[in-house]
């Protein structure tokens, strides 16, 4: 095993997702963690497209789901550090060379996040909907996005099952660009990355092994620490009951020719499994429709069934007029697809490990479900605290 020859403790991070894409360029970034060097393991990598990788299938808009209980409160965090995060980087851009006199148009297309008006419907009375909405954490004065406000709801929406709406402005992502942005960006901070399957068998003291393997036939040191960014395989080698907690929430969308000037969600109208949603990839031309949160349910294949429901359920709540722009009315429908959520139960794990396995320090961040967009800046930034934080990261 090669060892460091200029002092910098070296971190590697396991998985491609935006969690770990992003946890390596806010270390790369944090003025406190440049005395390390990275590297990436991962099975899969942007323009990949297997089942097995999550990121890349996102719907992709920041609509929080934390609520505004105790518990709750480090994922709260999360969420507003990102929406500010990305306000900032769509309005002062990121300080890329040549990028100077970009246009806001521009930026979008480069970056693949955008500034959109969102609506949010309840079809019924929610905990924090309660009182005009003002349980809602992330609204109001002291709340987290701009442009607020409480929506008088018509006759018309009633009648469509609408009971309580609110718009504001909110992030919307082209995930794929926005995904491979990242992935561009660490590369040219000087990340290392390799494509690698790592054994999974013989739980984290095998992956710490597995990853320093990889890392001798690259000819790189052994790491100071390694970063848990698997998503739903951390469940093949934690122990129990770790493993127990981690389960598959499965989506199912469909991707529509138009881009929709707006984000648009129903919830709560009676089906606890099923929402939806119309979700614009900023600067595609296209737009996500869903979807629904199958909790536990592994099933790779497409319910056209549900596709159905879920375009009917559009249709009839008016979500996305102004994309109906096939043959009688209909969607121009680009493609669909199935995806799996990682999902944990009592949320995001973002710890260190009490002691460290075969000599290294190990660092967890997975179990994000469908918030690792909106959770992946706050988050990062709580997992570079952990990493200078560790004992022997300064010495």
């Amino acid at each position: 095993m090669a060892t460091p020859k200029d002092g910098k403790k070296h971190i590697t991070l396991l998985g491609a997702g935006i969690i770990s894409l992003q946890t390596a360029l806010s270390l790369l970034t944090s003025t406190t963690s440049q005395n390390c060097t990275i590297t990436i393991i991962a099975s899969h990598l942007p323009g990949d497209l297997s089942l097995d990788y999550t990121s890349p299938r996102a719907g992709g808009i920041w609509r929080t789901f934390a609520t505004s209980r105790p518990e709750d409160a480090e994922l709260r965090q999360f969420d507003r550090r990102t929406y500010n995060a990305w306000m900032e980087l769509l309005e002062q851009g990121d300080g890329t060379v040549g990028t100077e006199n970009e246009s806001k148009d521009e930026r979008v297309k480069r970056v693949g996040l955008g500034i959109k008006e969102c609506v949010n419907f309840w079809g019924h009375e929610t905990e924090e909907t309660q009182g005009g909405g003002k349980r809602l954490w992330w609204a109001g004065e002291n709340g987290v996005v701009r442009d607020f406000e409480v929506l008088d709801i018509s006759d018309d929406e009633k009648a469509r099952g609408i009971h309580f709406g609110v718009r504001y402005k909110t992030i919307s992502i082209n995930v794929p660009r926005y995904l491979y942005y990242v992935f561009e960006r660490v590369r040219a901070l000087g990340v290392r990355i390799i494509k690698a399957d790592v054994d999974m068998s013989y739980g984290l003291e095998g992956v710490v092994k597995g990853v320093g393997r990889i890392l001798e036939q690259h000819n790189l040191p052994e790491p100071f620490a390694l970063i848990n960014c698997t998503a739903l395989s951390a469940r093949h080698f934690l122990p129990s009951p770790e493993k127990d907690n981690i389960f598959p929430v499965r989506g199912q969308t469909i991707l529509v020719r138009g881009e929709s000037h707006q984000g648009r969600t129903f919830t709560d109208f009676g089906i606890d499994d099923e929402l939806a949603y119309v979700i614009p990839r900023p600067g595609s031309g296209s737009t996500i429709l869903g979807g629904c949160k199958q909790i536990g349910n592994w099933s790779p294949d497409m319910d056209e069934v549900l596709n159905e429901r879920i375009l009917e359920r559009i249709k009839k709540g008016k979500l996305a007029e102004e994309l109906r722009t096939g043959p009688n009315g209909e969607f121009e429908v680009l493609s669909k697809q199935v995806g799996f959520r990682p999902g944990r139960k009592g949320g995001p794990r973002v710890e260190v490990e009490d002691v460290k396995k075969e000599g290294v320090w190990v660092v967890h961040s997975y179990g994000h479900s469908g918030g690792g967009y909106q959770n992946s800046i706050g988050c990062a930034e709580q997992v570079v605290k952990l990493v200078n934080g560790l004992p022997g990261i300064d010495s």
